[in-house]
């Protein structure tokens, strides 16, 4: 092992020691915690996600094999965890732990669990609930140890047992440092380097007013120094989202490494690499203040090929320069255009092709003048003097749960809110900029999620003396159904709809007439947080009542299968929910308690 991954479970064991309450880790319960916060979480400040991080650990008597469980909201995928604080388990040993963890995870799916302890039976079920039809299969297996295990040699072992889930990930301890120090490490574009092209002045030439363009054959060596010299340090900066794995299109491209170099070209898309400037000298092209916007696939893959074929061959690549007098922020459009054209049937997320989008860049652009960041590119760097901060794909879930009542999808379909045009449209198409009202109710729900973020983790921290387990099950997976019910309250608070018309008619609420207003920045009242944790924990109960009862009538099988869909938050939770406010104390409750939902 070495010495940063010793240093990193030091450090996890002396942060659970001081946290409250304090938790005695050994090395081996650290090294689980480790692999979630750099592998799924992909932070390197465990404090920012410690409660959760604690919660996904299954490792135990009756684990099945899997000692964490991680859902992927980004990607809809699972990803189960078998890690051993060790430097000797053999290639046979980590195939029989895998094998190990695929058979628990059929269990799971032929309905046989009961040999499970509670954790993993709760999490996995959930995690499987949450995926949906598009993405079922969608799982991953990691492996992690010490030992330098060869990837291909181990699934070569497992044989028919690979092809039951997506992914199948070994790492030993250089993968894993690698993994930390790139997480810790933050670097800006590349100032200046050149490539390799095929022949001296062998490009096509292209130009406009404002933008300058060539299209050359870059070498394979030339794209390789590249990857290995800066692909810590900005060569993927510009790109409208980091390298993701997919097996379809990364199996595609090794087989073409391995066998079909001299076919590449013809097989590939090739790269786009944006710059500020270029020259082109010979056979070499200089480039200035650069980063590619599209190919990062193609670029890891031969930059991290590991193959026998050492033969150079060509690579099809686009430069285009924006000028040396321009900013990037002029321009960036014009390369959202081209990242979404050429990526269209890669594995890049709906969210990824809007992140350049001008309603996407207004928007951001209006949140910054009132301090908010809004993240509309994976692993943007937040500018000073912000108060806040969101990603897109989380604001489009607030408010598709708050305004547009649909929780189910938020949930369970994000990608759906950005390759839906009626759902996009319904969300960012908006006019926020142009609309007081609009904006300052923007403004509101985002604050409204920094509070619950805050409120939850103090939940989370203290969670066996806030609910029953039931209820701390409810509230574990139920933030988007919340923020609906928070939606739902905001409209009978300010009679913005009928009580009577919402028991008959619960679909009146997945209309088009929301009014915007500022909220919580009304209220003036010092007591903000034990209001929202009062009604917090008024929804809770009222959710684990509604879910006790679909669940004994045997309509629901987890909670994330009680609150996957839309139809259901509409048909039970909604009618059930106005029911309740039939009586006196239970509506006087909801008043007193959401105080703060008032628009005046």
């Amino acid at each position: 092992m070495g010495t940063i991954i010793q240093a990193e479970i030091n450090k996890i064991i002396e942060f659970a020691l001081s946290s409250s309450p304090s938790i005695e880790l050994s090395e081996e319960q650290a090294f689980n915690v480790l692999m979630l916060q750099y592998y799924s979480f992909k932070e390197a400040d465990l404090q920012k996600n410690w409660h959760d991080i604690k919660l996904l650990i299954t490792d135990g008597k009756d684990d099945g094999g899997v000692d964490a469980i991680y859902f992927d909201e980004d990607d809809s995928k699972i990803v189960l965890f078998q890690n051993k604080y060790s430097s000797l388990p053999s290639a046979q040993d980590a195939v029989s732990e895998i094998s190990k963890v695929i058979n628990t995870l059929e269990n799971f799916m032929h309905g046989h669990t009961g040999s499970y302890n509670n954790k993993v039976q709760k999490l996995l079920q959930e995690s499987l609930d949450r995926l949906s039809e598009d993405n079922e299969g969608n799982i991953e297996v990691v492996f992690s140890s010490f030992a330098r295990l060869n990837e291909d040699k181990v699934k070569d072992r497992l044989m028919n047992i690979e092809e039951r889930v997506a992914y199948i990930t070994v790492f030993n301890d250089i993968q894993i440092e690698a993994m930390i120090e790139k997480l810790q490490l933050q670097h800006d574009l590349i100032i200046e380097d050149s490539i390799k092209i095929d022949e001296a002045s062998n490009y096509l030439e292209y130009s406009n007013e404002e933008l300058e363009g060539i299209f050359v054959n870059v070498s394979s060596r030339s794209v390789s120094s590249l990857y290995n010299k800066y692909n810590q340090k900005g060569l993927f900066n510009l790109n409208i989202r980091k390298y993701i794995r997919n097996k379809n299109v990364d199996d595609g491209i090794t087989r073409s490494l391995n066998n079909n170099r001299q076919d590449f070209w013809f097989l590939n898309n090739g790269l786009t690499i944006a710059c500020t400037d270029f020259t082109i000298d010979g056979d070499k092209i200089k480039l200035y203040n650069f980063s590619i916007v599209n190919g990062g696939q193609t670029t890891t893959l031969i930059g991290k090929y590991k193959g026998t074929n050492k033969d150079e061959f060509y690579i099809p690549c686009k430069i285009v320069s924006y000028g040396a007098n321009k900013s990037l922020e002029d321009s960036l459009h014009f390369f959202n255009n081209i990242a979404e054209a050429t990526n269209s049937q890669k594995p890049i997320q709906p969210k990824d092709l809007k992140s350049n989008a001008p309603e996407m860049r207004s928007l951001q652009n209006l949140l910054k003048t009132k301090k908010v960041f809004l993240e509309i590119k994976r692993g943007e760097i937040i500018p000073r003097g912000m108060t806040s901060k969101v990603k897109n794909d989380e604001l489009a879930q607030l408010i598709f749960s708050f305004v547009n009542q649909k929780p189910g999808t938020a949930r369970s379909n994000k990608n759906a809110l950005f390759n839906n045009n009626k759902f996009y449209k319904q969300i960012f198409n908006k006019k926020y900029s142009k609309d007081v009202d609009k904006a300052d109710f923007l403004i509101d729900l985002i604050k409204l999620n920094d509070r619950f973020t805050i409120i939850q983790k103090e939940f989370k921290n203290d969670i066996d003396n806030e609910f029953d387990a039931n209820q701390a099950n409810v509230f574990n997976n139920g933030k988007f159904v919340l923020f609906a019910l928070f939606g739902l309250a905001y409209r009978i608070l300010n009679s913005d709809v009928d009580m009577n018309t919402l028991k008959s008619d619960p679909g009146i609420v997945d209309g088009d007439d929301f009014v915007y207003g500022k909220f919580l920045s009304n209220y003036d009242q010092d007591d903000i947080d034990q209001k929202i944790k009062d009604l917090l924990k008024f929804f809770v109960e009222h959710l684990e009542n509604e879910y006790r009862i679909q669940f004994a009538e045997k309509n629901v099988t987890s909670v994330s299968n009680f609150f996957k869909t839309d139809k259901k938050y509409q048909n039970d939770i909604i009618i059930s929910f106005a029911k309740k406010l039939s009586k006196t104390r239970d509506k006087n409750d909801l008043y007193d308690y959401g105080a703060f939902l008032k628009r005046d």
